[in-house]
């Protein structure tokens, strides 16, 4: 661990840049900004997160369940892998340039959350509540569990994307290719 001096007092730091470190029995965070933090692996549990902002964070394979978000936005964060269980917005929700290559949603309540700008490659949304999650801006064609997505948010031109991924989804075959797919 490292520590810092002042006069005669030292404060020793936790050393939060080992994979899978954790803080344990922290049960919320309110008003706090991390930026360019590599929080990779992390694992968020039973908490509560207030007016906290994710900037230019690597939050790679990291695991947040049972986690209550109120004004939190994560922006321009790579969180690949990541897995979100359980997860209640609370208040406003932002993700906005955001990499969530084959992160996963799975029972989550994003009611009026807004996902601006984002990588949602093979993203899966499992069962879940996304009543006026805000999808405009994104390229939806590869994203996973369409069916879940009941009174979602999007533009007009997203209709054949979403179309798109469905049909991936439910390994459709055309007429016209099924003599080449036996």
């Amino acid at each position: 661990m490292d520590s810092i001096t002042f006069g005669c007092v030292t404060v020793t730091l936790p050393s939060l840049n080992e994979p899978g470190s954790y803080l344990s029995n922290v049960t919320s965070l309110d008003s706090v900004e991390f930026d360019t933090c590599d929080l990779a692996s992390a694992r968020i549990t039973d908490s509560k997160l207030s007016r906290v902002v994710f900037r230019n964070c690597k939050i790679l394979g990291a695991s947040l369940t049972g986690v209550a978000l109120d004004n939190v936005l994560f922006e321009n964060c790579k969180l690949d892998y990541t897995s979100f269980e359980q997860v209640r917005a609370t208040g406003p929700v932002a993700f906005s340039k955001c990499v969530l290559t084959e992160a996963s949603f799975t029972g989550c309540a994003l009611t009026g959350a807004v996902l601006d700008a984002c990588t949602l490659r093979l993203t899966e949304f499992g069962r879940g509540k996304y009543k006026d999650l805000d999808l405009r801006g994104n390229d939806l064609t590869s994203i996973q569990g369409v069916a879940n997505l009941d009174k979602v948010i999007i533009d007009r031109a997203q209709q054949s994307e979403l179309a798109e991924a469905l049909i991936t989804e439910l390994d459709v075959t055309f007429g016209d290719t099924l003599n080449e797919r036996r």
